[in-house]
């Protein structure tokens, strides 16, 4: 999975900045802003959107969610940020999750493996 990294030293992004850091395009930015899974994306003086990083932290949850296959809706909501105690609830239901599929994958590599073990030595397949 491709995490990407958010610049340290800045806390305003312009849209095609947000492009080039997160490799989404401009309509899924847009549409991740509409189904409310970022949070509200402020506005500069000439109207164009200025992300923050809260936006490209939540944004990469979106990435991390869509690598997984997780349902976005989990991250959906009205853009609040959740206190220290919601965070962790939040975050522990996330890594179980992942937990449980990293253990999915982990019983597929061992069964992909047995069978290739299989087929090297079996002289008839």
């Amino acid at each position: 999975m491709r995490l990407f990294t958010i610049p340290a030293e800045q806390t305003a992004f312009s849209t095609k900045e947000v492009v080039a850091i997160t490799g989404m395009t401009k309509d899924a930015l847009r549409y991740y802003e509409q189904q409310r899974l970022i949070g509200p994306v402020p506005r500069n003086h000439n109207n164009y959107r200025q992300y923050s990083r809260q936006n490209l932290e939540r944004l990469q949850f979106v990435a991390t969610f869509r690598q997984l296959g997780l349902d976005l809706k989990l991250l959906s909501g009205d853009g609040h940020i959740p206190n220290r105690a919601q965070r962790i609830q939040e975050l522990s239901a996330y890594r179980a999750t992942v937990k449980r599929q990293i253990a999915q994958l982990q019983a597929t590599d061992q069964f992909l493996a047995h069978k290739i073990a299989y087929f090297e030595t079996s002289p008839n397949h």
